[in-house]
């Protein structure tokens, strides 16, 4: 009986960890296969390759999946254009996420720096 019992504690600590590993990498393959489809997307409707950035992040056990856009400042208009798009290809269980770009200091002579020591 002692036997039997430790060669399932051996099979569970073998087991469990494949059985995890192998939902994550369905999970990540699957969110792959959406962020290609969006790209894919977002070149047709922009007409070619352009600034516009679309990252994917596969859903988790806490959290739904991700689809990021975000553009270099300036070309804001990109992510205008494609968000419509962008929402009608995305699966159940996936938020869309805009991010603004971060401003960017035009001039960083006007302000008075520290003294080291």
């Amino acid at each position: 009986m002692e036997a039997i019992l430790a060669l399932l504690f051996i099979a569970a600590l073998t087991l469990g960890p494949l059985v995890v590993m192998a939902a994550r990498d369905r999970r990540r393959e699957s969110a792959e296969i959406v962020g290609a489809d969006i790209r894919a997307a977002v070149r047709r409707r922009l007409h070619g390759e352009s600034l516009l950035s679309v990252q994917v992040a596969p859903a988790t056990l806490r959290r739904p999946g991700r689809v990021v856009l975000s553009t270099p400042s300036g070309y804001e208009y990109l992510t205008e254009a494609v968000w419509s798009t962008v929402a009608t290809r995305m699966p159940p269980g996936y938020e869309l996420v805009v991010t603004r770009p971060h401003p960017v200091a035009s001039d960083r002579t006007d302000r008075a720096l520290p003294r080291a020591a």
